[in-house]
């Protein structure tokens, strides 16, 4: 597929500097050809991007003005002009329609006739799928588990029954919605297992990364907000509530019942057992186990607001130095002491 510059820069509202170059497609700085748009978020990548082979790159405004002899799309986000435009050079597969003969579709289930359901695939009772909606081989749906138009989801992902997933939702290899919560009481020392009579409710436009997990509610749901975005191998707990617009990286867990507010962002390999409000930050490898107000950046286990967090850190990287000090102050005074002594004596 070939495209203008110009077509591309009408596409996201962008500006067009230099010459009109037909592109076939978009990559990296160091692996674009001449007939390939790359771009540079930021001024560390001006050096690579004069180098590079691309002869047409996306650049923000404060950048423009440092690229001479390249054609420049002129964007003030940069990031997400990459995002619309690769799109336009991705190539979907077709998928074939219809539901395969090596399926299993149980009696009572829905399936619209635009969806494609795959070899291997299993629906449960009254369970329901919407239109343009792909079931790749392996995936389970259990029963009067309701799945909207336009989803994908990938080989070997498990859909509870009554689960619910909102429209254009993309759950990816090996992930998990709606298991049980780890609900046990203790009683003579045994663990009695609590019942979940809940479910998970997914809005739309969520993706769900591979192997990760959510757990249904003991009671009421488990929820998603729309436009979230789960990376890989997440522990979501029973009846948390999630908001809309938040990212999520790899490894991040979520205890019981927590409520994470609208656009919040956290780290990889976080702990989270406490309320985040909107728009809070929660760095990587921070454990939280105290409420973050609204538009708060915490870092650190446990965590502590950001700026204070990175004075002990800087603390702690001077101790050694701090403890020799200690120690040279510990005898100086040792030493003075017994001066003194000896002149008590006298």
């Amino acid at each position: 597929m070939k495209k203008k510059l110009s077509e591309i820069a009408a596409l996201i509202g962008a500006e067009l500097k230099g010459e009109d170059l037909e592109v076939t497609g978009i990559n990296a700085l160091e692996l674009a050809d001449e007939k390939e748009l790359s771009f540079v978020e930021s001024g560390k990548f001006l050096e690579a991007a004069k180098n590079s082979r691309a002869r047409a790159l996306l650049v923000s405004p404060a950048l423009a003005g440092k690229l001479e002899g390249k054609s420049l799309i002129v964007t003030p986000n940069v990031r997400a002009a990459v995002a619309k435009i690769g799109f336009l050079f991705y190539e979907e597969k077709e998928h074939p329609g219809g539901i395969s003969e090596l399926a299993f579709v149980a009696e009572g289930a829905e399936i619209h006739e635009e969806a494609s359901i795959y070899p291997f695939v299993y629906v449960g009772e009254k369970a329901k799928i919407g239109p343009r909606t792909v079931l790749y081989p392996g995936v389970y749906v259990g029963d009067e588990a309701e799945i909207a138009e336009e989803v994908i989801i990938y080989p070997n992902a498990v859909i509870y029954p009554r689960t619910k997933i909102g429209p254009r939702t993309i759950i990816h290899a090996g992930a998990v919605v709606g298991s049980d919560g780890f609900g046990y009481a203790q009683e003579n020392g045994r663990h009695l297992k609590i019942p979940h009579f809940g479910r998970v409710e997914i809005a739309e436009e969520v993706e769900i990364g591979a192997n990760t997990t959510i757990d249904r509610g003991t009671f009421g749901s488990t929820k998603i907000g729309s436009g979230t975005k789960i990376d890989n191998l997440i522990q979501i707990a029973h009846n948390v509530q999630i908001g809309r617009g938040c990212a999520f990286a790899g490894q991040v867990g979520f205890t019981g019942s927590v409520r994470v507010g609208n656009f919040v962002l956290v780290g990889g390999q976080a702990g989270i057992s406490a309320n985040l409000g909107d728009q809070t930050m929660v760095a990587a490898k921070a454990g939280v186990a105290k409420e973050v107000p609204p538009g708060k950046a915490v870092a650190g286990a446990p965590a502590l607001e950001i700026a204070k967090w990175r004075r002990c850190v800087a603390a702690y990287e001077r101790l050694p130095e701090m403890v020799k000090e200690l120690r040279e102050l510990k005898a100086k005074i040792a030493e003075l002491e017994e001066k003194l002594n000896e002149r008590d004596k006298s």
